[in-house]
């Protein structure tokens, strides 16, 4: 296999998909990067079991073929390269040699029939968003998710889509996180559980520009989303999330509007340097008609 790249753009793709690379794993092929020749360029997975990450980046192929490279060790290597273009030529011994500008490198790879193959999604619903928006919802709820493993289903985010509006929850047992975003389609009918990790994740490589579009693509058991370019695939989490709409109290007996949402944000930063971790990691706020105290 040969290929010549330009090493921003190898770069670029080598952070997208190092999202999903699995740093200490049972099996090592997963903390390995596939790269493929394809027809649009070079195509670069990682996986870590439950989530894959692909793109695909230009590139002068030479020779086709496909190894998996040493992740991290890869990525430091390309880091470390000047800019311009990058060689590649891997050799039937297993052995990439990497050549850009004065520096040669050569790296072990493994042999790509031992990597995961790429999921097969079977579209049975699909939705498409503004990739700022979803990212929004991520972040406005993705706090809330569980991280203990004894209650899996509360370890993703509740997706629901009726009547032309989103709703994406989390919680965890002591706080719950909703937020909800009208869209298009107002036919759509739609409820899925999706790992927190992944959407935590993908907040961090989705653009926030209004006019890009993320499109999201359910199976019964899968999903796939797609946006500039990179396809993200994941399972779906099994099970019946909890009833969230009964926590929330028909009635409430007070309600307090802040009218700087910045400036008690600082309040309460400034308070919380007093509390501790454990039964006295409190803050208390005193609210009356027009002011709120926080203490800590």
């Amino acid at each position: 296999m040969k290929f010549k790249v330009d090493t921003s753009e190898l770069n670029e793709a080598l952070s997208v998909v190092s999202h999903a690379l699995s740093a200490r794993s049972t099996l090592p092929i997963l903390e390995g990067i596939l790269i493929e020749s394809g027809e649009k360029g070079l195509n670069m997975t990682c996986t870590d079991g439950a989530m894959t990450i692909t793109t695909t980046i230009p590139a002068e192929i030479g020779e086709e073929g496909s190894a998996v490279m040493p992740g991290r060790l890869f990525m430091e290597v390309a880091r470390k390269q000047t800019a311009g273009e990058l060689s590649v030529s891997i050799g039937v011994n297993s052995i990439a040699t990497i050549r850009c500008g004065g520096s040669r490198t050569t790296l072990s790879v493994k042999a790509s029939n031992q990597f995961p193959r790429l999921p097969q999604i079977e579209a049975d619903q699909r939705v498409t968003l503004p990739q700022a928006l979803l990212r929004d919802m991520i972040t406005k709820t993705s706090f809330a998710v569980s991280t203990e493993e004894a209650r899996k289903i509360l370890t993703g985010c509740l997706l629901e889509i009726e009547n032309g509006e989103a709703r994406l929850v989390a919680l965890d047992g002591y706080r719950m996180a909703v937020v909800m975003a009208p869209i298009e389609d107002s036919a759509l009918s739609l409820r899925a559980v999706i790992p927190g990790k992944l959407l935590q994740e993908a907040a961090k490589i989705i653009s926030g520009n209004d006019k890009d579009e993320v499109q999201l693509t359910f199976s019964k058991t899968q999903l796939l989303i797609e946006f500039s370019g990179v396809r993200v695939f994941s399972t779906l989490l099994e099970g019946e999330f909890i009833s969230y709409r009964n926590i929330i109290p028909a009635e409430t007996k007070y309600v307090a509007r802040v009218i700087d949402r910045g400036q008690m944000s600082l309040c309460v930063e400034r308070a919380s340097l007093m509390a501790r971790e454990g039964k006295t990691n409190l803050i208390k706020l005193h609210i009356s008609p027009d002011m709120m105290i926080i203490t800590s």
